[in-house]
């Protein structure tokens, strides 16, 4: 037997011992991420999840809804993620920061298509579009309000703001790094420099001397922007 049919037999086995429930979750996000809402079917997933079709609707009553549940279903893991980040940092503001981003942005590198899913439900799924980021940016304030009470952060800024900061951050940094670069890593020197955005805030430098040592190194080599076209890219304007 080949090692190929061998590593693929042992994934039908593990899929075959997850909740049903789970694999049909497991296989729409996937094909959501991938082809669209619009281009998966109630089959497609089935099919995915290694179930057949009428066994759908013993979990969900339409593909609707289980977009919603897959919205949900991401918003639970990346909340997962960054609180079990948590538990092993340092108790402080900063090393916060730096666990939970990173937690967060690895996620996100492991499944990229998670933004594009995000992105459709705006117009598919509006509430649960809104709720989404509601739940993150509600745990996101509750941990600057702790913050703020330690005298770690400014008790001067509203901690819903600086949710929403994060929340921006977290969602443009990610896009860029994992889904544009069809799941890359976050690369360090990025990831520098948001903890080091969120500890200084951007007030003027009079000189190099007064800038972190990874913006120092920026300044006489300039980061690239671009990166290789994809299927997905179409046609340049």
């Amino acid at each position: 037997m080949s090692v190929v049919s061998v590593s693929a037999g042992r994934r039908s086995a593990a899929r075959a011992e997850r909740p049903p429930a789970e694999r049909l979750l497991a296989a729409a996000e996937h094909l959501f991420g991938e082809r669209s809402y619009r281009r998966t079917t109630v089959a497609d997933i089935c099919a995915a999840a290694g179930m057949a079709t009428g066994s759908f609707y013993a979990h969900f009553g339409s593909k609707a809804d289980i977009f919603a549940a897959v919205i949900r279903r991401v918003n639970a893991d990346l909340r997962q993620a960054m609180a079990s980040a948590l538990q092993t940092a340092q108790d402080d503001q900063r090393a916060r920061e730096r666990a939970s981003f990173r937690a967060y942005f690895d996620l996100m590198s492991q499944r990229p298509w998670i933004f594009r899913i995000v992105r459709e439900a705006e117009f598919l799924a509006p509430g649960e579009f809104r709720e989404y980021y509601e739940r993150l940016a509600r745990g996101y304030a509750r941990g600057v309000r702790a913050a703020q009470l330690a005298g770690e952060v400014d008790a001067r800024y509203d901690p819903e703001v600086i949710a929403y900061v994060y929340t921006g951050l977290g969602h443009f940094i990610g896009m860029r790094w994992a889904e544009w670069t069809a799941g890359g890593r976050v690369p360090d020197d990025v990831f520098d420099d948001i903890m080091n955005v969120l500890a200084r805030g951007l007030p003027p430098a009079s000189n190099s001397a007064a800038l972190p040592d990874s913006a120092r190194r920026r300044t006489s080599r300039p980061r690239a922007a671009k990166r290789k076209s994809s299927p997905r890219d179409g046609v340049a304007g």
